[in-house]
């Protein structure tokens, strides 16, 4: 091999080199996909300086291999991290309170102990290590779980902001309608006193589950949960009122075929291409009279990928339902496929 190769990409390539940035490839940053570039005008982080133009090739591979060492540990120390009887909990404001007793400064949840905010409380959990959960006033919370891979809280009611940077599917947080999966995220999510609940992504995206009845939430969207139906249609923030009240009417409205078809009417005349994803749960939800006319919407934003029918996606195929939703660019639903298998492996 010349050694020209490692510094400026000149002479014969070495195998093992051409093979490391293969898999550095694909890393590399994607071009916007439909949600993103709806917010085109959305601040952004200033992207970092373009290293690889002024230093040597051999050492920005050699750099890039550290990093993703140092990743790869991060990631195996937050999944070995040893299991707590109790959580750190801190006072933010006001006083919480912990199985009844005033919490001062800070303190511990143990398992299966419930937290609760007043009027004016608020309070920080330090999630096993994995991350942190604040807690708004007027909420009530229990630590249900502290296995390793499990760690698990119980929103009976009221707020509460998420952060976790551990891999996908270790963190859950059960409500009266749902479980919120976390899969890389930020998030707040929300449930009234009758049970209701709403999420809303700020990073990554989350996973809404009940009953067999699942959402996939991205950085940026919301849904709705209700006691004894699951989760809604997840939606972009920005929609119009006629867009929401047509997607309420859709998940959780005894409603007739008529007007069930003329919120779907509604939906299709107002998508945008950051709807994509509204529009691809939409495809197993609405009537089968109407589930064409949401393939063709959708089609005209995010084209079906090679193996996606629309005999297929019309008869309900998961699989293409799978490889639609890895187009429109949003993360892998491997992702989900894969932790789903290990939960139920439990």
């Amino acid at each position: 091999m010349a050694d020209d190769y490692l510094w400026d990409g000149r002479g014969v390539p070495d195998p093992e080199v051409q093979r490391l940035e293969q898999l550095l490839g694909t890393l590399q940053h994607r071009s916007a996909t439909p949600f993103d570039a709806a917010r085109a005008g959305a601040s952004r982080p200033r992207p970092l300086p373009a290293v690889s133009r002024s230093l040597p090739r051999a050492l920005v591979l050699a750099l890039a291999a550290l990093l993703i060492a140092a990743a790869g540990a991060g990631w195996i120390a937050a999944l070995s991290v040893a299991p707590r009887s109790a959580w750190q909990v801190s006072s933010l404001a006001g006083s919480p309170t912990i199985a009844g007793d005033t919490l001062s400064g800070s303190g511990q949840l143990p398992l299966g102990e419930w937290l609760e905010t007043g009027a004016s409380a608020r309070a920080r959990i330090d999630v096993g290590g994995i991350g942190r959960v604040d807690v708004e006033p007027r909420s009530r919370l229990r630590l249900s779980s502290v296995a390793a891979g499990n760690y698990r809280l119980r929103l009976a009611r009221g707020t509460m902001h998420a952060l976790i940077w551990a891999p996908p599917g270790q963190f859950f947080v059960d409500t009266p309608a749902s479980t919120a999966i976390d899969l890389g995220c930020a998030y707040t999510l929300q449930v009234a006193d009758d049970g209701a609940g709403i999420v809303e992504v700020t990073s990554g995206w989350v996973g809404f589950a009940s009953r067999g009845r699942e959402s996939f939430i991205p950085a940026g969207a919301v849904c709705a949960t209700r006691p004894g139906i699951g989760p809604g249609t997840p939606h972009d923030k920005a929609v119009s009122p006629a867009f929401a009240a047509a997607l309420t009417t859709l998940d959780f409205e005894a409603a007739s075929g008529a007007t069930r078809s003329q919120a779907v009417s509604t939906v299709l005349a107002e998508a945008q291409p950051r709807d994509a994803v509204t529009l691809w749960h939409l495809l197993r939800r609405v009537d089968a009279d109407d589930r064409d006319r949401v393939f063709d919407r959708l089609a005209g934003f995010v084209p079906p990928p090679d193996g996606v029918t629309r005999d297929g996606i019309h008869a309900g195929s998961q699989a293409m339902a799978d490889r639609w939703w890895d187009a429109l660019g949003l993360g892998s639903m491997q992702v989900w496929r894969h932790w789903q298998q290990q939960w139920r492996d439990r």
